[in-house]
């Protein structure tokens, strides 16, 4: 294990010139150009690495990857990390990437959510592989859409989880370096009303106020929220009307869900339902849309044995990780939902995520590359 994580560390600047790299690369999720250059580098990469590489081509959307490679042991393990950031194009040349090694930190957009994750994951099985380890069947998931919940995406990463055995997701580590092991899953829904225009002031008796009509239909949805279930509903954005002279005929609000078990999202789909058959006033008509984009991802017996296993190696470095959950989704959530035990947040750790103070603590690199390495070998040597 020594030479491994010896192995690992000097790859230390390589790794930051690839990060720097990738940081200074544009791909927001509508920046096609950008994200399909990150995925065809790495094509290259893993068919150099003895990978078969298939790029998904999309229209509009950033391509994805998929690449296999056949091992020797029992199993299919699979590795998720995504290449797409929420910033517009043009961020990268207004804040390219940029290291502070006095305050051990890198800066850049998506450099922790997750540029850095895809870069360790790629040191991590080039060293494997290069050093002729033993490991089972290997499936890396690169995609370009994870920001905006992965439309293209999702097919192909619940294709590739029907066969894996294990998942590991390259999601930034927490902030003291703990890894995920259950994610609340997540819904988008909005909420659409049609009222009836009237003059604000000749004829208000006329209108139907279809803001009015929200407003208690906002408060309604709110009240579902449950701390104690782990159940939370968040208007997050309205819109409605056109000028304050006029009876809004129009309005609409959006709704991000949170739930820890499967069976909570049907329960509380049926009561937005209700809220949208509801009419406060009469007249009033509601659409409901959307639904759950994620479902949770739930602890199992296995995915904390391989936690355990993670755990074990960070101490032989003289670091203390944990397991948490965390209410934020990523698309671990879907293979786990498919029943796979599923290891999340093996990435860097940083903070500052989806802002202009986004960073990673370059210590991290190395390190989370290691464990990783070293959590990997320690399973393959159970297998074998």
């Amino acid at each position: 294990m020594k030479n491994l994580f010896e192995q690992v560390a000097s790859k230390e600047e390589e790794m930051l010139k690839e990060l720097e790299q990738l940081v200074n690369i544009d791909s927001g999720s509508y920046t096609k150009e950008g994200i399909d250059k990150i995925i065809t580098k790495y094509e290259e990469i893993y068919t150099g690495l003895g990978f078969e590489t298939n790029i998904k081509e999309n229209k509009e959307n950033g391509n994805n990857l998929i690449a296999r490679r056949s091992g020797e042991l029992a199993g299919n393990w699979l590795f998720l990390a995504h290449v797409d950031t929420v910033f517009p194009e043009g961020t990268a040349a207004k804040r390219p990437f940029k290291l502070d090694k006095e305050s051990d930190k890198a800066y850049g957009p998506g450099v922790c959510d997750m540029k850095s994750g895809v870069v360790i994951l790629k040191t991590v099985l080039e060293t494997l592989i290069t050093s002729d380890t033993k490991l089972p069947d290997l499936v890396v998931l690169l995609n370009g859409d994870e920001e905006i919940g992965s439309p293209t995406s999702r097919e192909l990463i619940e294709d590739a989880g029907s066969e894996a055995t294990t998942c590991f997701v390259l999601e930034p580590g927490r902030q003291n370096g703990d890894m995920v092991i259950a994610r609340k899953g997540a819904g988008i829904y909005e909420l659409i009303v049609s009222g009836r225009a009237a003059h604000a002031g000749s004829n208000h008796q006329d209108g139907i106020s279809a803001i009015e009509e929200l407003t208690y239909k906002i408060q309604d949805v709110h009240k579902l929220t449950d701390y104690e279930q782990g159940i939370t509903l968040n208007v997050g954005k309205i819109a409605g009307g056109e000028r304050p002279n006029i009876v809004a005929d129009n309005a609409r609000a959006e709704i991000d869900l949170r739930i820890t078990e499967p069976e909570q999202a049907e329960e509380i789909d049926k009561k937005l339902r209700e809220i949208a058959a509801k009419e406060y006033l009469s007249g009033a008509k509601t659409l409901l849309k959307g639904g759950l984009n994620r479902p949770p991802m739930e602890k199992s017996q296995e995915s904390e044995r391989i936690f355990n296993i993670f755990a074990e190696v960070g101490k032989s470095l003289g670091i203390d990780l944990e397991e948490k959950l965390t209410g934020g989704a990523s698309d671990g959530n879907f293979v786990s939902g498919l029943g796979v035990p599923t290891l999340d947040a093996l990435g860097a750790v940083g903070g500052g995520n989806h802002s202009d103070q986004e960073y990673i603590e370059l210590s991290t690199l190395v390190r989370r590359a290691q464990i990783l390495a070293g959590g990997l070998t320690k399973l393959a040597l159970e297998i074998d």
